[in-house]
């Protein structure tokens, strides 16, 4: 995988791997559908661990892997990434297991690249133009419109009258703030190695979260066959999904950018698939999110053109 900073004829190279990342993420969405109704999210958290399996083998086997400026702290960053990504997984699980209201929890933390947009601006610094600017709004309101649970267009609103204090929506909170954190960290592992090692080392901390669900939490290990294949199969997904997102960062992509544009195009993939292969139906609110997706896909690939004489 070449991460250099380098465009294609069409499109940024960093532009390519957050849609590839959200593709990959999109199809998850399709394929986790069936192990997320069955299994716990304990069971679904190990069964995830087994399927980085196959995309550890690749990153390792890049040429690229060892590339880098700053070995131990690229590692550093890339291990607390992945402990970050796992604290919102557990976070999230346990807002399930308090009875967590879905139709508020899911959209909630699926704005978590609010969070990351907070720490680009005041953490990396970033400065988008006016257009991307537009394009972040679009996608918040396409990452609503597209969560899932949205039932009609005054959803929103109602979502916001039900928010309360209670425990599950602390834990929804704690997610959606993890999640957003994490995909910052990932921009700062991959300023000091390549996107292959950043992901390496963030596989390297889902082993002891592993270690901890099977020795703390009851699982049960009888899963039928497909269940199995289903899940480890929408894993594999997930994780190359997470090395694109590195890539995307290694090639310059900006955290409030990558980010934003892989959760509101990642939905829109899974609403298409679902509707081609699963004979779902696309509401009102569902084919609006779409729309919006597209516009503010376009508005966030907007990069301005650099100043000459400056960096």
């Amino acid at each position: 995988m070449n991460t250099t900073a380098v465009k294609t004829p069409f499109l940024p190279l960093w532009l390519v791997y957050t849609l590839t990342a959200a593709t990959c993420w999109g199809i998850w969405g399709v394929l986790s559908k069936g192990p997320s109704r069955e299994l716990s999210g304990w069971m679904t958290q190990i069964l995830f661990t087994f399927a980085l399996v196959p995309s550890v083998i690749f990153a390792a086997r890049s040429k690229n892997v060892r590339t880098g400026t700053n070995h131990r702290l690229g590692l550093f960053w890339g291990f607390v990434s992945g402990l970050i990504a796992a604290a919102g997984n557990i976070f999230f699980y346990l807002a399930l297991e308090a009875g967590a209201v879905t139709a508020v929890a899911v959209p909630l933390t699926n704005v978590y690249p609010l969070v990351t947009l907070f720490l680009a601006y005041f953490w990396f610094k970033e400065r988008l133009n006016l257009i991307q600017g537009f394009g972040i709004l679009l996608a918040v309101a396409a990452i609503l419109l597209l969560s899932g649970e949205a039932k009609s267009l005054g959803q929103p609103l109602e979502l916001l009258r039900r928010i309360s204090l209670t425990p599950w929506m602390l834990h929804s909170l704690g997610a959606m703030v993890c999640w957003g954190v994490f995909s910052a960290t990932q921009k700062v592992s991959t300023n000091h190695v390549s996107a292959e090692l950043s992901y390496l080392a963030w596989c390297a901390a889902f082993i002891p979260i592993a270690l901890w669900i099977v020795a703390t939490k009851p699982l049960d290990w009888h899963m039928s066959a497909a269940m199995v294949w289903s899940g480890l199969a929408a894993g594999v997904l997930n994780s190359f999904g997470v090395i694109a997102a590195f890539a995307a960062y290694r090639c310059e992509g900006k955290a409030a950018v990558v980010t934003t544009l892989a959760a509101a195009v990642q939905p829109l993939v899974t609403i298409v698939l679902a509707l081609i292969f699963l004979g779902e139906r696309v509401g009102l609110v569902e084919t609006a999110g779409i729309a919006v997706a597209i516009l503010a896909a376009i508005a966030l690939s907007q990069e301005s053109k650099p100043i000459p004489g400056q960096a």
